[in-house]
């Protein structure tokens, strides 16, 4: 039997994409959309824009997701989770950050794998198998 009817349901009211790529977040955007993986999809090409977005963004807006790009200008991915760590409770414990990337640098991985707010780490680009991944992760978290 085919999962093609368990990936097209959807998985989170609000993503926020954040990479500084536009050609990236174009693509990954697409493969949200083509997937249904969400209600609303936010994007963002800095990390400053979209931390600033959190910090006015009323509760209900405040993405369930964030897709992260590490390697960016002036709020690299690395920073945006440092900043983002200070954010109060009701924001960290809503939001899951998937970490996806081009880098394939081991020591990025390790600092990335025991970060308390990122589920996941991710090559570029995504995908339906990638996303996937991504529901089931979320299907398995303990409700907050």
């Amino acid at each position: 039997m085919s999962s093609a009817g368990q990936m097209n349901r959807e998985c989170a009211e609000v993503v926020m994409l954040i990479d500084d790529n536009e050609i990236d977040l174009f693509i990954n955007q697409k493969v949200i959309e083509f997937c249904h993986f969400t209600k609303r999809l936010l994007t963002y090409s800095s990390g400053r824009e979209a931390l600033e977005y959190l910090l006015s963004a009323p509760v209900v807006d405040i993405p369930d997701i964030i897709f992260l790009d590490l390697n960016m200008p002036v709020v690299d991915g690395f920073r945006f989770l440092y900043e983002f760590s200070k954010f109060p409770d009701h924001v960290r414990n809503k939001v899951s950050i998937v970490v996806l990337t081009s880098s394939d640098n081991m020591r990025d991985k390790e600092k990335i794998e025991v970060n308390p707010d990122v589920i996941k780490f991710l090559s570029k680009p995504l995908n339906d198998q990638k996303l996937e991944q991504i529901r089931v992760l979320k299907e398995n978290q303990p409700s907050n």
